[in-house]
């Protein structure tokens, strides 16, 4: 249609009224409008859209070969516009839709979930192999055997390898890393001590054993890889918890294992403020001994010079409540 039009054109460049002659006739414009109409029908399928450009073309009965151009190149970025529109409005749906299954599949999801517990029988059929664990052989083995959809078994071997149930590139599940008696020991220890520290352990977990350091670190590294354990920092040592502890307890467990520490804390508890000078008669230590502890207490938080007087000490009023609660306990 718009090549018969161009020819038109061309044969009639020298007419003065040409577009004028080609405006007058009906048919022209009839076809004109027809044809534009089909292009975009072609390309666009949600009827609200299609009626909106009928519009347009109702409201542009007459008119100019230019005007109708002019409409016919506004028509195509329109098009554009709500094509995209329409794929990212697919998109937003479909991404809607998806975390609304996740949604309602968190809702019934857990360790205790029968689902899971066959994805975690099958893993460790592949570990019992003496093999590393590999996720897409885990996928390939849980879905020829389950028989259940792709997304729910993708979504539950994340969820294992996001609660360190499982590890890519381990010889171990969490149910088997403590079969080793070695580590099982360290847990255990730990567990009963909070608060230690590596060279704790050493002594202590590894006293009957042959072990060496290296062999230590590796079994807590497993244990930490895990979430068995955690570690945090105090000061220049690095402290272990059991994973469930809470850090700031921790700290304080780590801090009253000091000897001349959990002395101080006990004199601040008992008289809430104490003279720093005469800290060290009442518990009967060092003076160069005490004074590096208080230092080292008030750079962890744990006591704090009293605000009206400077040479007095306190407990930190916020962690107050909690070590009365550690003391009572040990």
């Amino acid at each position: 249609m718009l090549n018969h039009l161009r020819n038109d054109l061309k044969t009639n460049s020298n007419a003065p009224d040409s577009r004028s002659f080609l405006f007058k006739d009906k048919l022209y414009l009839f076809l004109l409008k027809s044809n534009l109409y089909k292009f975009s029908n072609r390309n666009i399928k949600n009827t609200i859209i299609r009626k909106l450009i009928k519009l347009k073309f109702i409201k542009a009965s007459k008119g100019k070969l230019t005007d109708y151009l002019k409409l016919f190149n506004e028509l195509k970025e329109d098009l554009y516009i709500i094509v995209y529109q329409i794929s990212h409005l697919d998109l937003s749906i479909q991404l809607i839709i998806s975390n609304m299954k996740l949604q309602i599949l968190t809702k019934g999801i857990g360790l205790e979930h029968p689902t899971v517990k066959s994805v975690i029988e099958i893993a460790e059929e592949l570990l019992s192999e003496n093999k590393v664990l590999n996720m897409e052989t885990l996928y390939n083995a849980a879905k020829k055997r389950l028989k259940i959809p792709r997304n729910g078994l993708l979504f539950i071997i994340q969820f294992l390898i996001n609660k360190k149930i499982l590890i890519e590139g381990s010889k171990f599940s969490r149910e088997t890393v403590l079969s080793n008696h070695v580590r099982n020991r360290i847990y255990r220890y730990i567990r009963m001590n909070p608060g230690v520290h590596f060279s704790n352990i050493r002594k202590k977990a590894l006293s009957e054993e042959a072990g060496s350091s290296g062999q230590l670190v590796w079994h807590l590294e497993m244990l930490l890889k895990f979430n068995y354990v955690k570690k945090i920092k105090v000061g220049h040592y690095s402290v272990l918890l059991p994973f469930e502890l809470d850090e700031d307890v921790g700290r304080i467990l780590f801090i009253l294992r000091d000897r001349i520490n959990n002395k101080i804390i006990h004199l601040l508890i008992e008289n809430d403020t104490f003279i720093k000078s005469e800290i060290y008669k009442k518990i009967d230590e060092k003076r160069e001994d005490v004074y590096y502890r208080i230092k080292n207490l008030l750079d962890y938080g744990i006591i704090t010079l009293n605000q009206d007087l400077d040479r007095e000490m306190c407990i930190n009023n916020d962690l107050k409540e909690d070590i009365i609660k550690i003391l009572d306990a040990t």
